[in-house]
Formats: C-alpha cells, structure tokens, sequence
C-alpha cells in the first residue's frame, strides 16, 4: 500500500482558497541544502533551550529562557543574545568538525547580532547574519519576543 505525504504551501493572498493549500501525492520530503540547511541547523540550535534534549544536554543556548524571565533591561537582552549567539556558534563548530566533506556552503564562518531594536519595555527585533565557508551570507530575523 502506498503511503502519502502531507504537504503545507504557502500560496499567493490572490491565490488563496483558505490558509493552506493541502495536497497529496508520491513525491518524498523536498531536501534543503547550501546556507538554508546550515540557517535551519543554527534556528534549531539557538532556539532550544539549554538540557531541554535529554540525549543532547549540551545542545541549544539561554535565548529561549528570555521568553517570561524579569530581564527587563535592554543591555541585558542584547548580552543575553549575544552570549546565546557565542555558544551556538561553538555548538555547531563542534558538530562541523566531526562531520567529513561537509560542503563549504554549509559550513558556518560566523554567525553575529546584525540589527537589534527594543520594541518598548517588553520586546525587542533582532537579526543575526549567518555566513558560511564559501562567502555567502544569509540574514535570519528572531522570532519577535513580545
């Protein structure tokens, strides 16, 4: 018996019958690769919360616990972020050193606090900038923490 896949597209607001569009068919997962994947791989890690993976306990960073703490002051949620950014970047490093003939285009460089502005007393914007191996950049906005 076949099996199916649900797949969740985005389409054109003049395109749009509803929210989603849903279909069904044969076709396998749609691999990602080059900075996306390595964009994808770093999202994961800095937004995991610190022990929260039991396997991993080392994995992910302090940005998630931002979300409801009483760090109030602006300084202190840039160097909270900016902390968070210094340990994922050793994270996935690390990861990328045992990992042989990984592409050059999925290989972090860097990863640094592009843009960050407070909202008002409770949230703020942030962008980080992820560059990999082979020069190219890619710009990532955090999820706004109201």
């Amino acid at each position: 018996m076949p099996t199916y896949d649900i797949y969740l597209q985005g389409l054109a607001m003049t395109n749009q019958p509803g929210f989603r569009s849903f279909t069904f068919g044969y076709d396998r997962t749609i691999a990602v690769s080059g900075p996306y994947k390595l964009a994808i791989q770093w999202l994961k890690r800095f937004l995991t919360t610190k022990g929260s993976d039991y396997c991993n306990p080392d994995d992910g960073t302090d940005f998630p616990l931002l979300i409801g703490s009483n760090v109030v002051d602006v300084n202190d949620v840039r160097d909270v972020i900016l902390l968070a950014i210094q340990d994922c970047n050793a994270q996935i490093f690390k990861v990328q050193e045992q990992q042989a003939n990984l592409p050059p285009d999925e290989q972090l460089a860097s990863a640094t606090l592009t843009d960050f502005q407070p909202l008002d007393e409770d949230g703020f914007n942030a962008w980080i900038t992820l560059r990999n191996n082979k020069g190219e950049e890619l710009v990532v906005p955090l999820p706004t923490v109201p």
